[in-house]
């Protein structure tokens, strides 16, 4: 008797051990919630994500929301039923996914907040300052015109809080310091560089030689501008744009037409949003120095023909 009560006691205890170890084994869902993917900046996150995913082992379930938020609703709600341990959210807008993110909270499933501010309960927001980067592009563009002169800016998508700030800060400024720089018109163009070079002629076409220089929300846009200037010899016009792009650095390095952009790293955001999140989910804490609901401000520098060597890389993915 004494060696079946044995037997069975060793049975039990390698069940214990299988349970155990499926249970060690089961392979975390992160859902990303991301914006769209229709220009260089995003699929660089995406690609990030991917291999920070292959990094830790867990399974990435990505959704491209379009830049339609009634999307991103459906998406979030989507990973939802598919059982995430966790969120990654770049969101169309500010506000339109309070609903939805409510529901997330209710399961408890921790979210990063990445590249575009939103508003709602999750650990932290990791991205630039949008607002420093439109005041910073606002400052050089003022000295650039030496004060005095005529922009066309070219924007994103409407209600993106990237864009508010990016916009916004360049308003301040020159309505702070330089009140004879005007805006003449603001065009849409998705952070798409065909949208950005066929809003670029639209606004050739509309305001011709008044045109003293161009802004872009982000470099994609900018370098679409950039083509649509040169094939109308509209060479003398200077572009600026936004994100650090690596073909907008070599345009930057040549001197020439492409002044300057403010470093945004898809790459290092995404890494960092993922990495926080990973910590979080194995240890239930937040990396030292990173408060619940803060913010992890990466890059936020203006490149210029000065330091754009020092921050160019041939080989980076954006």
């Amino acid at each position: 008797m004494a060696g079946k009560g044995v037997k069975v006691l060793v049975l039990i205890l390698l069940l214990l051990s299988t349970i155990s170890g499926i249970a060690e084994a089961k392979q975390l869902k992160i859902g990303f919630a991301h914006v769209a993917l229709n220009c260089p900046y995003y699929l660089a996150m995406k690609a990030t994500a991917e291999e920070k995913a292959k990094e830790y082992g867990v399974e990435l379930l990505l959704l491209n929301a379009e830049n339609e938020i009634e999307k991103q609703i459906k998406d979030i709600e989507t990973l939802l039923l598919q059982g995430v341990d966790a969120l990654i959210v770049n969101p169309v807008t500010e506000y339109g996914l309070r609903p939805v993110m409510q529901k997330v909270k209710e399961k408890g499933i921790p979210v990063v907040v990445i590249d575009r501010p939103m508003y709602g309960d999750y650990l932290v927001y990791v991205g630039i300052d949008q607002w420093q980067a439109g005041r910073l592009q606002g400052e050089f563009i003022g000295q650039l015109l030496g004060g005095k002169g005529n922009i066309i800016e070219i924007a994103g998508d409407p209600g993106c809080p990237a864009g508010k700030g990016r916009g916004g800060g360049l308003r301040e400024v020159l309505s702070e310091k330089y009140p004879d720089i005007k805006i003449l018109a603001t065009y849409m163009a998705h952070y798409n560089k065909a949208e950005g070079m066929k809003a670029m002629e639209d606004a050739i076409a509309a305001y011709g030689d008044k045109i003293n220089l161009v802004y872009a929300h982000n470099d994609a846009m900018a370098l679409g501008a950039l083509d649509a200037l040169r094939a109308a010899g509209m060479t003398n016009i200077p572009v600026c744009g936004v994100d650090g792009q690596k073909e907008a650095y070599l345009e930057i390095m040549k001197g020439e037409q492409y002044k300057s952009t403010v470093i945004n790293n898809p790459s290092e955001i995404t890494a960092k949003a993922f990495d926080i999140l990973m910590e979080y989910l194995q240890t239930g804490k937040l990396p030292e120095g990173v408060t619940k609901g803060g913010k992890v401000i990466t890059g936020t520098i203006l490149v210029t023909k000065e330091n754009v060597e020092h921050y160019y890389d041939p080989d980076s993915i954006f």
